[in-house]
């Protein structure tokens, strides 16, 4: 892998790892450096636990999870706000994500896919607006989307297909990956017929495998790439 310097959105605490965990170690592994961008961590129930989980067990759970992938920067956007992201006003969001690609410039940005879930339909569209092409200062070389299990429900897994498809081989760093979303103890399920779960990502990158003749892939949808090769 080249060195380039990888900016991620992520919604909530797992939501990078579940996406793109393999990609962001190869990039790590390869000389590069990438900064993990949560959304918010909040208080939410724990189906794995049978209780309340603060917003201060997401935090250190994402920040462990980090440390497994080796990422070297990580920026907290809000707090409190799990499920509720679509009432802090967007352009605050969009304003913050200007800010932070300003001062991280990066070469590419991976925003996540919409999906169901009204935190994820809320980041995609800030997303989309802090990668907008009129952008005066740095512009990322790539700017893509990444999906994960949950994708599959709610529209999340539509985008244009104009941009194309990346499907990157993450078979040497999947263990990495799994042990990172392990750390998310409150979060990832064990066993069959969990969408957010070990399995659950397992099915998904060896069917893009599949696809795409490797073990295990995890896929980026690209939305705008620059090309000066």
């Amino acid at each position: 892998m080249e060195r380039k310097r990888v900016l991620v959105l992520s919604p909530h605490a797992d939501d990078a790892e579940l996406g793109v965990g393999g990609y962001l170690a190869r990039v790590v592994d390869g000389g590069g450096e990438v900064m993990v961008v949560l959304a918010t961590a909040g208080t939410s129930r724990s189906l794995n636990l049978g209780r309340v989980v603060g917003e201060r067990e997401r935090l250190n759970e994402f920040l462990e999870s980090m440390q497994v992938l080796g990422v070297q920067a990580t920026e907290v956007l809000t707090t409190g706000f799990d499920g509720a992201l679509d009432t802090v006003p967007r352009a605050q969001m969009i304003h913050r994500l200007d800010m932070l690609q300003n001062r991280f410039e990066p070469d590419e940005v991976l925003i996540p896919l919409a999906s169901s879930h009204q935190d994820h339909r809320y980041c995609w569209e800030v997303g989309l607006a802090a990668t907008r092409p009129s952008r005066a200062k740095h512009a990322p070389g790539l700017v893509a989307a990444y999906e994960y299990p949950a994708t599959c429900w709610g529209g999340g897994g539509i985008v244009s297909v104009a941009g194309g498809t990346l499907y990157i081989d993450v078979s040497a760093t999947w263990q990495r990956k799994i042990d990172a979303l392990r750390r998310h103890a409150s979060q990832i399920q064990e066993g069959a017929g969990h969408l957010v779960g070990v399995e659950g990502v397992t099915a998904l990158a060896q069917w893009r495998g599949a696809e795409s003749g490797f073990a295990l892939a995890e896929v980026l949808h690209v939305l705008r790439m620059r090309w000066s090769g």
